[in-house]
């Protein structure tokens, strides 16, 4: 019987982060799965365990003050999205490749995850990436109201509830995890710049340029969250990756609506989540 444990890693920054694994006996194929913001590590717990069934070793954890990795009240935690990627992202990156030195690490990012990555120092050490509507935030990428809307949730929305409540109140808008102020605000100060992080960064911490493998890009029709155009925009970012992109329709999938978060949910496992172990194996 396929079971699951946790553990720990301390990170330099100084907050434990909580992994669950998955594994496998004798397989050559390690999965490591980026959550979205504010996305718990138990969301992808029914597709982590299909891909286990499916011979491959996976890997979730929550983000530093998200979850499992929540140590202390939002209020006293100090960590930025970019520490997500360089503190978090980093350890765990460097502690399966510690673990698995000859094996195929392989990498899953949903929405921010895929954000991220490019972010991530080791991320050189991965074979094949799936990026699942993972795009840029700015407001020009969206139309009519809806461009409106992105607009007043980062120039208004987030800098004013993290001001007021010292952390951001994500679960009385959309029902995800409330973020740390300081990721909250990093995060809409990157979604109001018209080249998004890129335009805060400089050159030696970015590191698109150093995934040279396989890179899947999905995104699907009325994603409210991620348009096809935004993400466009982030995967050709991965400049130096052999890039496939899929656009999916519902229609296709005999489904109204896929949504941003409807990728991993279980009524795709003979379907969508069939596409991404495909991609996972060739």
């Amino acid at each position: 019987m396929n079971t699951s444990k946790q553990f720990n890693l301390n990170t330099p920054l100084g907050h434990q982060i909580t992994i669950t694994e998955f594994p496998t006996i004798n397989s050559n194929n390690i999965v490591i799965i980026l959550s979205a913001t504010g996305v718990l590590q138990t969301y992808y717990y029914k597709f982590s365990k299909f891909l286990q069934t499916n011979n491959h070793t996976v890997y979730t954890f929550d983000y530093s003050g998200i979850g499992q990795s929540k140590t202390k009240p939002l209020t006293q935690f100090n960590t930025t999205v970019s520490n997500w990627a360089t503190n978090d992202i980093e350890t765990v990156f460097q502690h399966i490749k510690k673990q698995h030195p000859t094996k195929n690490i392989k990498c899953i990012g949903h929405s921010l995850g895929g954000q991220l990555l490019g972010l991530v120092p080791s991320n050189k050490i991965l074979d094949t990436v799936i990026l699942v509507a993972s795009q840029t935030n700015h407001y020009s990428f969206w139309n009519n109201f809806n461009k409106a809307r992105v607009f007043f949730n980062w120039f208004v929305i987030f800098p004013f509830f993290t001001t007021f409540f010292k952390y951001f109140p994500s679960k009385s808008f959309i029902k995800m995890e409330n973020l740390p102020r300081n990721v909250a605000r990093e995060f809409s100060k990157w979604s109001q710049q018209k080249n998004y992080y890129f335009d805060l960064k400089v050159s030696n911490e970015l590191f698109h340029h150093q995934i040279s493998s396989k890179l899947i890009g999905y995104s699907c029709t009325n994603d409210k969250f991620a348009p096809k155009q935004a993400v466009d925009w982030m995967m050709l970012k991965y400049k130096n990756a052999k890039l496939t992109r899929k656009h999916l329709v519902p229609s296709d999938y005999d489904v109204q609506k896929i949504g941003h978060f409807g990728f991993f949910r279980s009524h795709f496992k003979n379907s969508i989540w069939q596409e991404f172990l495909t991609d996972l194996q060739t």
